[in-house]
């Protein structure tokens, strides 16, 4: 069920012609908002369009992987040049490096009246500390049998980039009898491995090009995540940055900007990559950067079986990349502050204090712009111009875009294999719809001809069916509960194996099962085991009608309501563009 980009894009096209758009692709002080949305939305409705099923394309793939060598190249001769740099720069950098300093060494206890640095320090990352927040990601690791928690430390070969990486893990959980028993069950049936270097692949990003991760070894993960709680932590009580909830922090300060002119929002270009080796020991501390080293590979094989050293700290698939940028890129928002005078001020509960930064996603004073985009550049960062705004109306964060403080991000479709895809769609369209005013019968009509039209209430899953209002549709029966409505939604099932060995099903479960009691209960205590059973990632969707019920048809949650009468409107613009 395949709808090609090209279709999409010229019934998008004759919708916003009819509805008044003047084809102005470009933000000026007297284009309105409604407009400004429109053509936001042409750019984006097939930007990340997937042109494969598979996700990626031979073209994409080869224009990611040369933008990683090049920037990995660049990463080989990094040298911090700030000696002819003018005294506010130098002054700037000095700050950061001592911010940093400052953060990689804690209090120890808890300080009363010192803040947050304390005056008594200790190492922010030691080996039992580590220990106390292992964990691993939901991504593939090398060594590990699937995804889950239960196979990555109970039933994989505990593959590491070097031995003494097994030494360390051996000795953070000696002291913990069942997590020892569980190591001590594994490591007779799989033993260990040594796997040197990462292995990079490529997922999908836009149309035109790919996104590169390299996958770890499953032991180096389980590290990783121990770094990066640490790391989440000591951000939190120092910055005031809370990595879950930053976002909606960083979108509340990006729509000031668009607003005031207050604040402006800078992206990176291949942040996540652009970090070398050699800057981070130029500014951290030197226990700190050696834990970073262990942990990390320095080295991947490529998809056609070569292997390079890597120059950068970590990549795409470090699970301590995000917190350690987060760190590091607001260390450079203090020194910028603090050499040209503003104040430097943390979030926390009442307020979003003057500054936000989410991985590569940075808010700072208008004022301190100019200064923050040169010290990212001297540190090895490319400002991504095209994305990056100080001036004018417009602003974006964190997956929102402001335009005189109104959202007007557009819709991005990734793909239109199945009904479940094209559900989403329609569902998101009409939101898009009511909330800028802008009718799209002709690209939403098209969209529901090509799936079977199942109602569905506005609180479900936007790709369980299409959701419509109580008085487009008359349900015929009601729910065995009295004051409920039963509808049918088309539900994921989800892919799951049995953790008990006995039990005569083999599906799914992953090479090499065996029965680690140990092993089961950690995993339960980890959330990972739910009524006997491992729920796995799959890339393969498969999916069942189910019969439902809700009480609250036209229910909508308060975080939906975007405008004022949404409800009233979000009514109407289904109708149009469904009729």
């Amino acid at each position: 069920m395949r709808i090609n980009a090209g279709d999409v894009a010229s019934l998008l096209l004759a919708d916003l012609q009819t509805a008044g758009w003047n084809g102005v692709n470009n933000s000026y002080p007297d284009q309105t908002i409604r407009q400004f949305a429109m053509s936001h939305l042409t750019k984006s409705i097939t930007k990340k369009f997937l042109l494969e099923p598979s996700g990626t394309t031979p073209e994409g793939d080869d224009k990611a992987l040369a933008l990683f060598l090049k920037v990995n190249e660049g990463c080989r001769g990094f040298q911090l040049d700030a000696a002819s740099r003018p005294s506010w720069v130098r002054t700037a950098i000095g700050e950061a490096k001592a911010f940093l300093y400052r953060f990689s060494f804690p209090p120890c206890g808890e300080p009363k009246d010192e803040g947050p640095w304390g005056s008594h320090e200790r190492d922010l990352l030691t080996n039992s500390e580590i220990a106390m927040s292992f964990g691993v990601g939901p991504g593939s690791n090398l060594g590990a049998p699937e995804t889950d928690f239960y196979s990555k430390f109970a039933l994989s070969d505990m593959a590491a980039s070097s031995s003494a990486l097994h030494s360390l893990y051996v000795q953070a959980i000696r002291h913990n009898p069942t997590w020892l028993e569980m190591e001590s069950s594994r490591a007779k049936r799989f033993g260990y491995t040594v796997a040197e270097s990462s292995r990079l692949c490529f997922v999908p990003k836009t149309s035109e090009i790919s996104r590169t991760i390299c996958t770890e070894p499953v032991l180096n993960t389980i590290f990783q995540k121990g770094i990066a709680s640490i790391l989440e932590t000591r951000l939190r009580q120092v910055i005031g940055i809370n990595l879950k909830d930053q976002q909606f922090r960083n979108r509340r300060l990006a729509r000031v900007g668009s607003l005031s002119g207050k604040f402006g929002t800078i992206d990176l270009s291949s942040a996540s990559d652009s970090m070398s080796l050699s800057l981070v020991r130029e500014f951290f501390p030197v226990p700190v950067v050696r834990w970073l080293e262990r942990t990390s590979c320095r080295s991947t094989v490529l998809p056609d079986g070569r292997k390079i050293e890597l120059h950068m700290i970590s990549s795409m698939g470090n699970a301590f990349t995000f917190p350690l940028q987060t760190i590091f890129f607001a260390a450079l928002v203090y020194g910028a502050y603090k050499a040209i005078g503003i104040p430097f001020d943390r979030p926390n509960k009442r307020a979003d204090g003057n500054f936000a930064v989410f991985g590569d996603d940075i808010i700072v004073k208008s004022e301190a712009y100019d200064l923050v985009c040169e010290l990212l550049s001297i540190s090895g960062f490319t400002v991504n111009v095209d994305k990056s705004f100080n001036t004018g109306l417009f602003r974006e964060s964190c997956g929102s875009d402001f335009y005189q403080g109104h959202n007007v991000r557009g819709v991005y479709i990734r793909k239109l294999a199945d009904r479940q895809d094209c559900y989403s769609a329609i569902n998101r369209l009409n939101r898009w719809s009511a909330c800028h005013r802008v009718p799209l019968p002709r690209l939403v009509s098209y969209l529901s001809s090509r799936c079977r039209f199942l109602p569905i209430p506005f609180d479900e899953d936007d790709s369980a069916g299409i959701k419509v209002p109580f008085g487009f549709i008359f349900p015929k029966k009601r729910g065995k509960i009295h004051g409920t409505f039963q509808y049918r939604a088309l539900v994921p099932i989800p892919r799951s194996y049995d953790v008990d060995a006995s039990t005569s099903e083999r599906k799914n479960k992953p090479r090499g099962f065996f029965e680690n009691p140990s092993g089961q209960l950690i995993a339960l205590l980890a959330g990972s085991v739910r009524n006997g059973r491992v729920g796995l990632r799959s890339n393969q969707r498969s999916t069942v009608l189910k019969r439902k019920y809700t009480p609250r048809w036209d229910y909508i949650p308060s975080d939906q309501v975007v405008i004022p009468g949404f409800d009233v409107v979000w009514k109407y613009y289904v109708e149009v563009n469904l009729m």
